[in-house]
């Protein structure tokens, strides 16, 4: 019988970026008949699994298969798994994202579900595009489900219960764009070294975005168009590195003595930051550069409100990329919240923003939050058996990112969910990674937590 750390290291050989979880589907579904388990592939590659363990009493393990898939380089995530290693208590990657985030969870449900102790039935909901669309869950065939006790396996740290969630508003914003030939001398500036991170659970820890930090040096260095630009993933992570290729009247030396004298303002976390000014070639630029610029700068950004009580983030924007691509502009945008209101205000005023400097806006999906309930079951057996395991108390938490709990118990009538997992750091980043003592620990909460609820 395979540990739940043989499992993780088979997953993370399996290409599953988000939107292309073909393998990591059939790879489940071998697994599936192996253990002679009720199995269904549904829509999007999800996966609907079942163990019968002949009791009264049914309980769902929930986690989802895909990663977001980044590199400092150029990675073939589409055909290779992650070089990951272990450095003391961690696994980690050479340059790229682990996919710790959720494949260790997918790693645990699978452990627990070779075991043989007295647990109840067992449904799992294994789900896709949790990093993009939730398209995955949205879609998932939930006429399937028997159990009204959840416990999601996609959580970041150890001992934390997570009990509520913001929803997101992912959205697109785009601007067609025309060029002119300049005489102006034309530069490329590459902004590398910021940690980046997750827009949910890291932007409360004041990072730097390196589009915003882009604009600002522009607006110091006296810049006067723009020719190319080019920076972040996605929506859902805060960009940690790209460039800015623009064009001024000043010579490199003045340019690099004027970023000589710039205060950064930045954290101490990151004290990393590399800027790179180059001489560039071409001297097509865009004609509409100042309405790209004066738009990025007034886009609100980074945690916005916070719960009067705790601090905890209420409301919170992240611009996560930029490109063009032929004659247009185009910027991935999110809001997170968990007041629907205050949401729904932003993007308003995102929109009538937008408009102002040209900029069509799409939504491409809103997905909603889940609420925290006063009374859950399944939080209190949580709670009980892990200070008797390991004589320690657990957290129960609020989430700023936006997790799929919003969608199930949207979908499953009078959902008793929770959302544990052991300790994730970075995630989203290259310099993501989990504890492997954590995952064990992880581990046997959880199968003691179930035996505990079949009794």
């Amino acid at each position: 019988m395979k540990g739940v750390l043989e499992y993780f290291e088979e997953i993370m050989q399996i290409p599953r970026e988000s939107g292309k979880e073909e393998k990591i589907a059939e790879y489940l579904v071998k697994f599936a008949r192996e253990n002679n388990l009720e199995y269904k592939v549904g829509k999007y590659n999800t996966v609907y699994l079942r163990k019968n363990n002949n009791s009264n009493k049914t309980i769902i393990l929930q986690a989802h298969s895909d990663m977001v898939c980044v590199s400092t380089e150029s990675y073939d995530f589409d055909n290779k798994g992650i070089p990951f290693y272990i450095d003391g208590d961690y696994y980690k990657s050479k340059n790229t994202s682990l996919g710790a985030d959720d494949g260790i969870g997918i790693a645990i449900i699978l452990a627990i579900l070779q075991g043989n102790e007295n647990m109840p039935n067992i449904e799992v909901i294994i789900t896709t595009q949790e990093e993009t669309t939730m398209l995955g869950a949205s879609n998932f065939d939930y006429s399937l489900i028997k159990g009204k006790t959840l416990i999601s396996l996609d959580g970041i740290k150890e001992a934390d219960i997570e009990s509520s969630s913001a929803g997101m508003c992912s959205i697109t914003i785009n601007k067609e764009i025309n060029y002119e030939v300049t005489n102006e001398n034309c530069y490329k500036l590459s902004i590398s070294g910021l940690i980046g991170g997750h827009s949910g659970d890291d932007i409360d820890k004041n990072r730097c975005n390196a589009i915003k930090l882009a604009v600002r040096l522009l607006k110091k260095l006296n810049y006067k168009s723009i020719v190319d630009i080019n920076f972040g993933k996605r929506d859902n992570v805060i960009p940690s590195e790209g460039y800015v290729v623009f064009s001024s009247k000043e010579n490199i030396k003045s340019i690099n003595e004027k970023i000589g004298k710039i205060d950064f303002n930045l954290n101490d976390e990151e004290h990393s930051l590399d800027l790179k000014i180059e001489n560039y070639e071409d001297k097509t630029v865009i004609k509409e550069s100042k309405e790209v610029v004066e738009f990025i700068s007034k886009i609100k950004n980074g945690l916005l409100e916070v719960y009067e009580n705790d601090g905890f983030p209420l409301l919170s924007a992240n611009i996560g990329k930029i490109s063009i691509e032929g004659n247009k502009i185009e910027i991935k945008y999110s809001i997170r919240s968990s007041d629907l209101l205050k949401e729904e205000e932003l993007l308003k005023e995102i929109i009538v923003l937008s408009s102002k400097y040209g900029f069509e806006l799409t939504v491409d999906v809103s997905k909603p939050f889940f609420p925290y309930k006063d009374k859950s079951i399944i939080r209190n057996i949580l709670t009980e058996t892990y200070k008797e395991l390991y004589d320690k108390e657990t957290t129960i938490k609020k989430v700023h990112a936006c997790m799929e709990g919003g969608i199930l118990s949207n979908s499953i009538q009078d959902l008793d969910i929770c959302t544990i997992a052991p300790t994730i750091e970075n995630c989203h980043s290259i310099n993501e990674r989990v504890s492997i003592s954590s995952t064990k620990r992880v581990y046997e909460w959880l199968k003691q937590t179930l035996i505990k609820y079949n009794q």
